[in-house]
């Protein structure tokens, strides 16, 4: 596809930068917005690139599509990923995924681990998943106090039972205090008065979350709610989310993306603000592109 651009009226800009890319961060910057321009093209969509705006800043791509208009800033969250290792997957943490709460439970262990550590490390993770509240993390540690792993409830589950992220032994990171700065990054390149669109791309599935938060909120238990029916707590979303309120108003459309070099297919999450002030047409535009 992207031998194809190459002395495109639109796209050629994308294709040299591509080939002249000398390093890895490069290479998958520019990849990204090859990612963006290569699926709004195939979607009968005009693309531009590099627009300058007032200010003097440059907008990554400018899409339009039957008389609509989308100014859309691409930005990768690099650096998620845990370098390659392989985890021996014991099948006693099946165990935890029987447990009758809606959340999403991240876990980790060390490695090495033999049956009898990782059984007391199990046990002590289902009677913390048992009583936890949303955001609560707790280590668990050996007879001797010896470190054997650890547990966080990070997100609530449509499912009424624990799902289960398997980490690595480093411990919990949340990046979204980082896609926050990016997305602040690409407002100071919006264009004055148009459809900004804020695109965040991650290595992997899991990082929907963090942008998501970062728009929305992080996860909290709201004691000022009604739980919905056979539910003992309400879940919502906590004030610190760039579209809370009265803040970051420029801003009505975000999205994240699936950054994977060795699959030119898009597969995306698109979210719309509430009460978002742009033409229906165009937050409609949006979606149909990019929330697949």
């Amino acid at each position: 596809m992207i031998r194809s651009w190459q002395g495109d009226r639109e796209l050629d800009v994308l294709y040299r930068r591509i080939q002249a890319s000398q390093t890895k961060r490069g290479f998958l910057d520019c990849f990204a917005e090859t990612l963006v321009a290569g699926h709004a093209r195939q979607a009968g969509c005009e693309v531009a690139v590099e627009i300058p705006t007032p200010n003097g800043k440059t907008v990554d791509l400018h899409v339009k599509k039957n008389g609509l208009s989308l100014f859309v800033h691409v930005k990768r969250l690099g650096g998620t990923r845990t370098a390659s290792r392989r985890l021996t997957i014991s099948s006693r943490l099946r165990i935890l995924e029987k447990i009758n709460r809606s959340f999403v439970v991240k876990i980790r262990w060390h490695d090495g681990l033999d049956d009898t550590s990782m059984q007391e490390f199990v046990m002590a993770a289902g009677k913390f998943i048992e009583r936890a509240s949303l955001g609560d993390e707790h280590v668990v540690l050996d007879e001797r106090g010896d470190e054997l792993g650890g547990v966080k409830i990070v997100a609530p589950n449509d499912e009424k039972r624990v799902s289960l992220v398997i980490g690595f032994p480093d411990g919990f990171v949340d990046h979204t205090e980082r896609v926050v700065r990016l997305i602040r990054r690409a407002q100071k390149q919006f264009m004055p008065k148009e459809a900004n669109l804020v695109l965040v791309c991650t290595p992997n599935s899991t990082g929907v979350e963090y942008v998501k938060s970062a728009f929305y909120g992080s996860h909290e238990e709201r004691w000022d709610t009604h739980p919905p029916r056979g539910s003992r707590v309400a879940v919502g979303r906590s004030d610190d989310g760039l579209w809370n309120g009265n803040q970051f108003t420029t801003s009505q459309l975000g999205g994240w993306f699936w950054l994977a070099p060795m699959h030119h297919q898009y597969q995306g999450k698109l979210w719309i603000r509430e009460g978002c002030s742009l033409q229906p047409e165009v937050a409609d535009l949006a979606s149909d592109l990019f929330d697949s």
